[in-house]
């Protein structure tokens, strides 16, 4: 059994404004009026993802964002990667660049799927930023607040609760 890496309440906003100041001392050319923040995984994202746009708001615009849905592990991607295609065929339309926000990336395995569906998509410039990345993940994103070492650490943010996809070995 993995030891618990929890990410309190506390933790989490400690993150959260982390990621904001490097992303500013990281100069990312990025302006609401041309970027799109992606909350991939809303459902552990989407604070995380609200927080940034409008910590990062520029000429009092906050940036525009748009949910990504992923799959669990034990879900079949296909369905999920068709639906992000369209929704960015739309998307691309409006912005040039995009901003992929993650609490968590333990494999890196969706990251890395809408990355190729944007890159074959678009020449969009595409930044990824997370509050907790894995060491052993497959893709690495631009900035992140914490690494850690998933093969010891089980990763579990205050708010989680056990579900189907991920149940809890922890209690």
């Amino acid at each position: 059994m993995k030891n618990l890496l929890f990410i309190s309440e506390d933790k989490e906003r400690a993150l959260i404004q982390e990621l904001s100041y490097k992303m500013k001392m990281a100069e990312l050319p990025i302006h609401p009026k041309d970027t799109c923040f992606l909350s991939v995984a809303p459902d552990y994202s989407g604070i995380a993802t609200q927080i940034l746009s409008h910590s990062l708001s520029m000429e009092k615009e906050i940036f525009n964002i748009e949910s990504v849905n992923v799959p669990y592990p034990d879900e079949d991607k296909r369905e999920y990667l068709t639906e992000f295609t369209q929704n960015f065929m739309k998307w691309q339309r409006r912005w040039d660049k995009f901003v992929l926000v993650q609490s968590g990336v333990v494999w890196g395995d969706n990251l890395m799927d809408l990355c190729n569906v944007m890159t074959r998509a678009s020449g969009a410039e595409i930044y990824a930023v997370a509050l907790c990345e894995s060491q052993h993940s497959r893709f690495k994103c631009n900035l992140v607040s914490l690494h850690y070492d998933s093969d010891q650490f089980d990763l579990h943010f205050w708010w989680e609760q056990p579900n189907i996809h991920y149940p809890c070995n922890l209690l």
